[in-house]
């Protein structure tokens, strides 16, 4: 059936976006046939079954063109054209709701009921609907591999402190919830870790568990006022070796933390309390486990089911974004290995190999607040609680601000979305403060699921409220079939994240700075990095692999600022100019930076017989110089002192802007000394410049 138009003459004002209408040739959505089709002439309405067209709101003249032909009201309209009317007005409707959703600025909405204009009726709410979850699907996806996979990494944090894993599944679904409200990178999933967790355990074993709750209070309260101070602006002093040695550091721990499932047992126990078949992580060391005499490997069959889990897992990981992008790699990986394990290995070989259920039970109970949990005995709010917390409440705030800073250093090279670095300290601190007002162990940003989420198509604050929801509802009502997820799987999928995360390219750049050019030339390794940046790279992932995060971030950053100021001590130039025109004149040319690393060795360029047999008059311009700090002040002043002692005439000229300002601030020390503004000195510079360029006299110190 052929495509019309409906319009109206009328030149009074009207609705032009309920009257006029295009061509719609790719929609087919005709009424019925047996619609019934009336013109009301008094009020210039059309009804067409329940719809109706015009009325005195839009049609203000009872003239219409039907096909380019004029009708008036007496005109009977035929079923074609009208039907032509009913038509376009549903396409409009319906194009206009959908536009609401696809024309929205990215997918991640968190509602979209209200944006760009609030729901019609209840088919434009389901059609809204139905387009946000087709818009939204690889965030739903995504979010649902991470509250899967993150269930034995929480579980692991919470043995490593020594208390009931729920303690940290519950704290760790409310900071999920709460980051993505708050917090300022999309796609950062936060929860319990190894590196808080660490801190933690030290405070239980001296203290009690009961003391850790207010110490996370404490270290999120910290993080807040540490955000509104602007902390995240410091991140600019991170260098880029820090960064590299912090992905292969957790690259490493990451594989190194799967080798725990090879010792858990399927024996079937069901205690929720933590037990000695299950506590394979000692405190502080992220190899222990692999090398420790407690726990038994698991040997034959199940041993070798486990290890086939993990190929298949890591396997698909890598296969299926290469397929499609709609279904994350990861989900598929469990769900395969999943109906591999309770549909073939347990029904025909009738052998197992371990399950989450095998390693920790993560049914808890409903979540309520600290102060009204009978099973929390809590030490009395007062000073001397504080003084047993302060020291763990200032780790905690340490080791979460260190690994969420990096985290979002990492997560920003594979989305480019750089953040707002106050507002996801903030947004950390807290969530530290409300997951443990209910019980949880806190934590920080977790850079395994966070690039497990970036991988699975989690790249908005809609993913990480949908993964704590998730969570929430995992351990309260689906936690039986969460159980049932072989472990070879998770490791398989972290192994994933592993390689992801690991900086490749930095091995090459290690190995180059390490070989003669003529061997690099041979292999056309021509991504060489300074030895210094080698070393910070290898120091940073041994120390964070090893021993502490916020100890490894320390001392990577002190060696950079160290090379930097031995670097920048050299770049101190002073050239001497005389003209043959004025030979009772001299100047010096300094250019380069002047603080605490350069300042002896500038002072040292002066030598006192250079001093003496200069003539009367001494110019010093530091126009190309720049003074950062008191050291190069007093520099300055000891050499201008230098020459004032040699009976010279001394001026100091052609400061930059930065270096008045800080001498401004200091006006007592430079009472007494000469300075020339640019006018004053001008023509004689000029002159200088002409015999330098005739080559009458030129000499460098």
């Amino acid at each position: 059936m052929k495509e019309d138009h409906f319009t109206t003459t009328s030149s009074n004002e009207y609705d032009a976006e309920d009257i006029i209408y295009e061509d719609h040739d790719t929609h087919n959505l005709r009424p019925e046939p047996s619609k019934e089709y009336t013109v009301d002439t008094k009020t210039s309405m059309i009804h067409v079954g329940d719809f109706s067209l015009g009325g005195d709101k839009s049609v203000k003249k009872d003239t219409y063109l039907v096909n380019d032909t004029e009708i008036d009201e007496e005109t009977n309209l035929d079923e074609e054209s009208i039907s032509s009317v009913y038509d376009d007005r549903k396409i409009e409707e319906k194009n206009r709701t959908r536009n609401c959703v696809e024309n929205s600025e990215s997918p991640g909405q968190m509602c979209c009921y209200f944006k760009p204009n609030p729901v019609v009726d209840i088919r434009d709410f389901f059609l809204r609907s139905k387009l946000w979850l087709y818009a939204n699907n690889g965030q739903i996806m995504s979010a649902l591999t991470v509250s899967i996979v993150q269930i034995p990494e929480v579980i692991s944090s919470a043995m490593i402190v020594g208390i009931n894993p729920t303690f940290a599944l519950q704290g760790t679904w409310i900071m999920n919830i709460i980051t993505s409200i708050i917090g300022g990178s999309p796609g950062m999933i936060s929860g319990s870790t190894t590196f808080v967790a660490i801190v933690l355990s030290e405070l239980r074993e001296k203290e009690g568990a009961s003391y850790m709750f207010y110490a996370v209070m404490f270290g999120g309260l910290l993080q807040i006022v540490l955000a509104l101070l602007g902390i995240g602006t410091l991140v600019r002093l991170i260098p880029n070796p820090v960064v590299q040695g912090f992905r292969n550091a957790m690259g490493l721990v990451i594989v190194a933390a799967q080798f725990r499932f090879g010792k858990v047992l399927t024996d079937g126990v069901d205690s929720p309390e933590p037990s000695n078949r299950n506590l394979m992580i000692k405190i502080g060391y992220s190899w222990e486990h692999i090398v420790d005499s407690e726990g038994q490997w698991n040997t034959g069959t199940s041993l070798l089911f486990l290890i086939i889990h993990v190929i298949i897992a890591s396997s698909i990981s890598f296969v299926v974004p290469k397929m499609t992008k709609r279904i994350p790699g990861p989900l598929v990986a469990i769900v395969l290995c999943g109906i591999i394990e309770h549909c073939l290995i347990r029904q025909i070989s009738k052998n197992e190999s371990a399950t989450v259920g095998d390693y920790a039970m993560i049914h808890t109970q409903y979540v309520r607040p600290i102060w009204l949990d009978s099973s929390i005995n809590l030490p009395p709010f007062s000073w001397g609680t504080f003084k047993k917390i302060y020291l763990s409440g200032l780790a905690v705030c340490g080791s979460g601000l260190a690994e969420s800073i990096l985290s979002l250093q990492v997560l920003n090279l594979f989305t480019g979305d750089y953040g707002l670095r106050n507002r996801v300290v903030f947004g950390q601190g807290l969530a530290n403060i409300i997951s443990s007002m209910f019980g949880g162990i806190g934590g920080s940003a977790s850079i395994s699921q966070s690039i497990l989420a970036n991988q699975s198509g989690g790249t908005t604050r809609l993913s990480i409220c949908i993964s704590g929801i998730l969570m929430l509802i995992g351990i309260y009502y689906a936690h039986v079939a969460i159980e049932l997820v072989p472990l070879g799987s998770i490791a398989g999928v972290m192994i994933f994240v592993a390689i992801k995360l690991f900086d490749w390219h930095s091995i090459l750049s290690i190995i180059a700075a390490v070989l003669p050019m003529r061997v690099r030339d041979c292999f056309k390794l021509d991504c060489k990095i300074t030895r210094a940046d080698t070393l910070i790279i290898l120091l940073v992932t041994g120390l964070t692999a090893s021993l502490n995060l916020a100890v490894a971030i320390l001392s990577g950053i002190v060696i950079s600022l160290i090379v930097y100021a031995w670097d920048s001590s050299n770049r101190v130039v002073v050239e001497r100019e005389t003209s043959s025109e004025d030979p009772d004149s001299v100047t010096y040319n300094v250019s380069g930076p002047l603080f605490f690393a350069t300042a002896q060795s500038f002072v040292e360029i002066f030598t006192e017989e250079d001093i003496c047999s200069d003539p009367s008059e001494v110019i010093i311009l530091l126009e190309a110089a720049e003074i950062f700090d008191s050291s190069g002040m007093v520099a300055v002043k000891r050499v201008y002192k230098r020459f004032v002692a040699a009976g010279k005439v001394v001026a100091l000229s052609n400061l930059s802007p930065t270096t008045r300002r800080l001498m401004e601030k200091n006006a007592y020390m430079w009472q007494g000394v000469n300075f020339l503004e640019v006018e004053e000195i001008e023509d004689d510079y000029r002159k200088f410049q002409n015999d330098l360029d005739e080559g009458t006299a030129s000499e460098s110190l």
